[in-house]
């Protein structure tokens, strides 16, 4: 096992969560083939989420425990790494979910009533209300978050290679962002948004660089006309000479 010096970092959620990608023809699926079927827990009116993160958990921990199992890896197959590790268990899974057009919405209904603007703020309920007619569409997740009890399973998540297929994709998990940077939730950005800001990032950058650039070459311009006009002097020798004038005359 990969082991981490704990005492040189701080312990964070993220030290034990994964994210797993969700596509949309998957979760419709799970939905129609698990969610809605007889006797299901459509039918006992558990919420979609809840019966998606139960799914998940269970599908993940089998999943791991036999990849551990059948592993003949150094790392993973001794007994005795095995009996420390024990079962995999998941403390808590978090949904991201694809409501960029609420969360937008919300700011700007925020934004008016911080203005006072209760006018705009009517607009901006209508605006809500009306993304709100497409309720199933808003709560299609897009990621699970998954947050193991043992920090040793983050990694054995990250390291494993199998072939277990789950809601219709290959079971491939990345690391997961800090929870501090970015709220889980409610990300609502894009790669091509993050792309933008690094290009705008970056635009900045360079700016800055440049103007800096042209202070330093005005400057050392000036220095250099300015040593042109008064060129380094020998003081010395100067002093010398006049003194030994000085001299001469006096012994005439």
């Amino acid at each position: 096992m990969k082991q981490i010096d704990w005492d040189m970092a701080t312990i964070t959620a993220g030290d034990y969560t994964v994210e797993l990608p969700i596509v949309k023809e998957g979760y419709l699926e799970w939905k129609q083939n698990n969610y809605m079927k007889a006797g299901g827990d459509f039918e006992n009116e558990v919420s979609p989420a809840l019966s998606l993160k139960t799914w998940l958990a269970k599908e993940i921990e089998t999943a791991l425990d036999g990849w551990i199992a059948g592993n003949h890896s150094p790392e993973y197959s001794d007994e005795q790494t095995k009996a420390e590790l024990g079962n995999c268990k998941i403390a808590d899974i978090v949904f991201s979910f694809n409501n960029k057009k609420l969360i937008l919405a919300l700011r700007a209904r925020g934004q008016k009533i911080a203005a006072n603007d209760f006018d705009g703020m009517r607009e901006e309920d209508v605006k809500v209300q009306k993304l709100f007619e497409e309720f199933d569409e808003l709560t299609v997740p897009t990621s699970a978050f998954i947050t193991f009890e043992k920090d040793d399973f983050k990694q054995i998540a990250l390291d494993q290679t199998s072939a277990t297929e789950i809601l219709l994709e290959n079971m491939e998990f990345k690391d997961a962002s800090e929870p501090t940077d970015i709220i889980w939730e409610n990300r609502h950005f894009t790669q091509k948004d993050y792309i933008v800001r690094q290009l705008i990032a970056f635009s900045v950058i360079v700016l800055l660089l440049c103007g800096s650039f042209a202070v330093i070459y005005r400057i050392s311009s000036y220095s250099a006309k300015v040593a042109a006009v008064f060129p380094p002097v020998d003081c010395e020798g100067i002093q010398s000479n006049y003194v030994g004038d000085l001299l001469r005359q006096y012994a005439i």
